[in-house]
C-alpha cells in the first residue's frame, strides 16, 4: 500500500472515535506513541461543547468534532432518554426482528468526511465498535476519490457482552462489525481472552485478532503535581486501598464500603469523577465511615502511577460480567506499575494472572467477608507481593511494550518505516 501523505513523507493516520478523548488513555497512548515514532496523527473525536476545539498531544493533534448532538440541558437529556427507551420497546414488541440505524452515523460521517479528504491518510483507525460502521465508510469514500486508505479496527470491548446495549441495536452493531471486520487490513484486541471470543463473533475464520494490551505508560510517566496520601489527610503508616477509575454499581465498589465497616484502621481512596451519579451514591451509602472513605477528582493520566504509588493496595473488586471475565483492564496495569499489590474478584482472566504472577490475593466476588481476608492477608504481608514486580514483569506490563506491536503493525499495513522522532512528553495541550 502507498503512503497517501502529500506535503510531507511522513505516513498519515487518522483515528476516529465518539467521545472527548482526552479521557480515553487508549486513543491517547496510540496517538502519541505513533507521533513519536514518525506518523502524522489526526484524532477526530467529539466535542463535548456546542463549539468545536483543537488539542494536541506529543505530536498528535485532537479535533474534536459535532460528532454527537450535545445537550446542555439535563431535562431535554432526560426527555429524549425516555423517548428512545419507548421506541425501543415498541419496537421489540410490534416489529420482531427490527434492526436500528446505527446512532450518530451520518452525522458524525458529515463531519470527518471534509477533513479525511483533505488529511488522505493512510490508515484510518476505528477505535471501538461505536467507530468501525464510521470509519468504514470514510474508507470506502476515500477509495472513490483515488485515496488508497486502510481500515484498522481496534475493538476495546465484546460487544455481545456490553450490558448497556439493547437486542436490536446489539445486532445492528454486530453486523456493521462482520462486515468490517472483512474489510479490515487488522483487528486489535487487548486480551487473549477477548481474541478468543472475537474469532467467533466477527466470523474472522483463520484470521486472528492482533493484541496491543492497554497497559500503562512507563516513558511518559511524570511526577504527581499532588500525594495522594495529603489529599486523603493521613500519614504514611495508615493502610490505604485504592480505586482508580469508572464508576457504576458493577465495579463493586459496594463491596469495599461493607470491606471497611469491618477494617476499621482502613482507609480507602477512590479516584473517580466526584458528579458521577453512582460517586455520588456511593459517598452518600459511606456516609458513616466519611472519615475513611476518600472520594478524590482524577489526575492527568501521565501523573496517575506517580500518584497511586502512596497506596498499599490497589482494588479490582468487579462484577461477574462477560467483559469483566476475558479483560485485564487499564488499572491493572497502572496498579502494577505503581507497584501496588492488587486485590481482584475472581473474574477469569485478571484472577489467573494475579495467581501466576503472586502480586496480591483473589476474593470471591460480592463477598465482603473474602474481601476483608483478602486485605488483611495483603497488609500483612505487603512486601512479599511487591517482590513479584521484577523488571521484566513490569517492562513487559507497559504501553511502550504494546506499541511495538501498534507501530510494527501500522508498518506492515501501510508498507512504510518511518524515522522516529524525538519523543515528546505525554501533555494535551489547547490549541
Amino acid at each position: 500500500m502507498t503512503n497517501n501523505a502529500n506535503s510531507t513523507d511522513r505516513p498519515r493516520t487518522l483515528h476516529i472515535v465518539l467521545n472527548a478523548v482526552t479521557e480515553d488513555s487508549r486513543v491517547l497512548k496510540c496517538a502519541w506513541s505513533l507521533g513519536n515514532a514518525g506518523w502524522d496523527v489526526i484524532v477526530a473525536g467529539a466535542t463535548p461543547f456546542t463549539h468545536n476545539d483543537e488539542l494536541t498531544i506529543g505530536y498528535a493533534t485532537i479535533k474534536r468534532l459535532p460528532l454527537k448532538v450535545v445537550l446542555k440541558q439535563d431535562f431535554i437529556a432526560k426527555v429524549l432518554r425516555k423517548l428512545r427507551y419507548y421506541q425501543r420497546r415498541f419496537q421489540a414488541r410490534f416489529l420482531g426482528g427490527y434492526t436500528p440505524g446505527v446512532p450518530n452515523w451520518g452525522r458524525a460521517v458529515k463531519a470527518i468526511m471534509p477533513l479525511a479528504r483533505e488529511f488522505k491518510p493512510a490508515i484510518v483507525h476505528a477505535h471501538d465498535y461505536t467507530a468501525l460502521p464510521i470509519a468504514g465508510e470514510i474508507v470506502a469514500a476515500l477509495k472513490k476519490i483515488g485515496v488508497n486508505s486502510a481500515l484498522i479496527y481496534d475493538a476495546h470491548e465484546y460487544v455481545p457482552g456490553v450490558a448497556h446495549l439493547k437486542a436490536p441495536l446489539m445486532r445492528s452493531y454486530t453486523e456493521q462489525e462482520i462486515a468490517y471486520t472483512a474489510q479490515s487490513a487488522s483487528v486489535l484486541s487487548v486480551s487473549e481472552g477477548m481474541s478468543e471470543l472475537l474469532i467467533p463473533h466477527l466470523q474472522m475464520g483463520d484470521r486472528k485478532p492482533e493484541i496491543v494490551a492497554n497497559d500503562p505508560l512507563v516513558e511518559g510517566q511524570q511526577p504527581s503535581k499532588r500525594n495522594l496520601r495529603n489529599d486523603c489527610g493521613i500519614p504514611s503508616d495508615v493502610p490505604l486501598i485504592v480505586y482508580s477509575g469508572a464508576v457504576a454499581p458493577q465495579r463493586g465498589i459496594g463491596t469495599v464500603i461493607e470491606g471497611l465497616r469491618k477494617m476499621p484502621d482502613v482507609h480507602c481512596a477512590l479516584i473517580a469523577n466526584p458528579e458521577n451519579t453512582s460517586v455520588k451514591e456511593f459517598i452518600a451509602q459511606a456516609a458513616d465511615i466519611s472519615d475513611r472513605f476518600h472520594v478524590l477528582p482524577y489526575v492527568p493520566n501521565a501523573e496517575l502511577v506517580s500518584y497511586l504509588s502512596t497506596g498499599d493496595i490497589g482494588l479490582i473488586p468487579i462484577h461477574h460480567k462477560l467483559n469483566h471475565e476475558i479483560s485485564l483492564i487499564t488499572k491493572f496495569g497502572e496498579y502494577m506499575q505503581a507497584r501496588l499489590p492488587i486485590v481482584v474478584s475472581d473474574v477469569k482472566t485478571m484472577a489467573a494472572e494475579v495467581r501466576r504472577l503472586g502480586n496480591g490475593e483473589v476474593f470471591e466476588a460480592l463477598n465482603t467477608d473474602d474481601f476483608v481476608r483478602a486485605v488483611r492477608a495483603v497488609l500483612a504481608e505487603k512486601a512479599k507481593y511487591q517482590a513479584a514486580y521484577t523488571n521484566e514483569v513490569l517492562n513487559e506490563r507497559s504501553w511502550e511494550r504494546q506499541a511495538e506491536n501498534l507501530l510494527a503493525i501500522y508498518n506492515r499495513v501501510a508498507g512504510v518505516s518511518p524515522a522516529e522522532r524525538e519523543h515528546l512528553p505525554f501533555i494535551i495541550s489547547a490549541q
